[in-house]
C-alpha cells in the first residue's frame, strides 16, 4: 500500500455494502473533505452492487477497493476477480420513457457518470477488472 492510500478488502456480499459505505466515509473524513460523502458512497455502492450481484453471480469473492487523494482528486480502485463488464459499452438510459414502460434496474452505471467526474475500466490480467471512479473534492482547510 502506498503513503496515503487506504485500503479495504471485503467478501463480496451485499451484507458488506454498510461497511463498504462506512469505510468510505470514515477515509474522506480523515483525508478532510467534507462535501460529496454521500455521492461518493452512493457510487461506489453501485459498482459493488454490480460486482456482487453480476461479476460474482452469487459465487464467492473478495472486492478490494482502494482510496487516495491525488491533488483534488479523490480515487477510487475497485478490483474484483469475477466476469469482466466493461461499463463503457452500456449506453446511456432512456430517461424520457415514460416510468411504467422502464425496465427495472439498469441506472447503475447511469448513476455513478453522473456523480462522479471520471469512471474508467479496464482488465489487468494480473489483479482483475479495475474500475476507476474519480471526483474532484475540496478538503476542510486545517485551522
Amino acid at each position: 500500500m502506498k503513503r496515503g492510500q487506504f485500503e479495504l478488502k471485503i467478501d463480496s456480499k451485499l451484507e458488506n455494502l454498510s461497511v463498504i459505505a462506512g469505510f468510505i466515509a470514515t477515509v474522506m473524513m480523515q483525508l478532510s473533505i467534507e462535501e460529496g460523502v454521500y455521492e461518493i458512497q452512493t457510487a461506489v455502492d453501485e459498482a459493488c452492487t454490480n460486482i456482487i450481484k453480476y461479476a460474482y453471480s452469487g459465487r464467492e469473492g473478495v472486492i478490494a477497493i482502494s482510496c487516495e487523494l491525488q491533488g483534488n482528486d479523490f480515487i477510487i480502485t475497485i478490483i474484483d476477480s469475477g466476469r469482466p463488464f466493461d461499463p463503457s459499452l452500456i449506453p446511456p438510459p432512456d430517461l424520457e420513457i415514460d416510468l411504467e414502460e422502464r425496465k427495472i434496474g439498469g441506472l447503475g452505471i447511469h448513476l455513478m457518470r453522473k456523480l462522479m467526474d471520471k469512471v474508467s475500466y479496464n482488465v489487468d490480467t494480473q489483479k482483475g477488472n479495475m474500475l476507476i471512479m474519480r471526483k474532484r473534492v475540496l478538503r476542510r482547510q486545517k485551522s
